[in-house]
């Protein structure tokens, strides 16, 4: 088959290196090269690296509202298109143009986080399982009919880097099979379910600041889904520090959210509803991640001091 395939960030590598070992790759688009970094230098997508390092035509539209761009496309004459984490939204008339329809990788349970950031907001809810689902794409985000998917567990110390990199490989396998089944006839499209409807909308960086006033649970769990990216941060009496590693515990107390417990090996917080969040790891600002204890061996912090102040 002839197969052009849509992807930017590393999510999408292990799909392609998979899919071009046993696909005529007609073409790979990705979002154009950004900057990035302190430098602000240009730098190329990870999937218009590999596609390069693969020998494949690469293709870096800014949109795809241009006339231009869709009638190069449509030249293509593709069989199928494979879209995984591309960033930018097809036009109704690209669905159209392939014989097998275009064909997306999703990391979530669909229908439950539907959107951008499935991942992270799986982990934040504190839901216990995610997966990978196949859909054809359809004009709506994320509510086409499945074609295959696959549940994992969300084991609890799992961050969203942990289960991007578990997801990753996971799409890639299920893309493979759903691909050779489906154009082949074995492999029906099933209908979304209507119910359990949950949207995963892009992470805003001024979500990173911790509430206190959130349970440890609560807490613990946006730590583990905004780890290593956007991060998550409070302020104290020695400035801006990022909480890296955390886990809640059963005690329970009568401060005010935010109050320091306990200092020892690991620093004790108040949260909201009498909960207590444990701090293992830490970051200052352009500094290395450290132990909570190593970060109380360089700053001064009391019981009853206050973070988000």
């Amino acid at each position: 088959m002839n197969l052009i395939f849509m992807g930017t960030p590393d999510f999408a590598v292990p799909s392609l290196k998979l899919l071009a070992a046993r696909y005529n790759i007609l073409a790979v688009y990705s979002q154009p090269p950004r900057p990035n970094g302190r430098g602000m230098k240009t730098i190329e997508s990870p999937i218009q690296s590999t596609a390069k390092k693969l020998n494949l035509k690469t293709m870096t539209p800014h949109t795809l509202k241009s006339d231009d761009v869709f009638e190069e496309y449509k030249k293509l004459k593709p069989d199928v298109v494979v879209v995984v984490a591309y960033g930018l939204i097809l036009p109704e008339k690209y669905l159209k143009i392939p014989k097998f329809g275009c064909v997306n990788g999703h990391a979530s349970n669909l229908p439950r986080w539907r959107g951008a950031a499935p991942i992270q907001r799986a982990i934040e809810a504190g839901d216990t399982t995610s997966g990978s689902c196949i859909m054809i794409m359809e004009k709506g985000m994320d509510t086409g009919p499945i074609l295959l998917s696959k549940k994992i567990n969300i084991e609890n110390n799992d961050t969203s880097k942990s289960l991007h990199d578990k997801l990753s490989d996971l799409t890639a396998q299920l893309l493979e099979e759903a691909l050779y089944k489906y154009t082949k006839g074995i492999l029906l499209p099933q209908k979304q379910e209507i119910e359990g409807i949950k949207y995963a909308h892009k992470i805003k960086k001024i979500e990173s600041e911790i509430d206190w006033n959130l349970t440890a649970l609560e807490i613990s769990n946006k730590v583990r889904a905004f780890y290593p990216f956007p991060g998550t941060f409070t302020n104290g009496p020695n400035g801006l520090i990022k909480i890296i590693t955390t886990q809640s515990n059963n005690d329970v107390h009568d401060q005010p959210p935010g109050t320091i417990l306990n200092i020892g090996k690991k620093i004790f917080v108040a949260c909201g509803n009498n909960t207590t969040l444990e701090i293992l790891e830490v970051q200052k600002p352009g500094k290395n991640i450290i132990s909570a204890l190593a970060y109380l061996n360089g700053i001064k912090l009391s019981v009853g001091d206050k973070f988000g102040i």
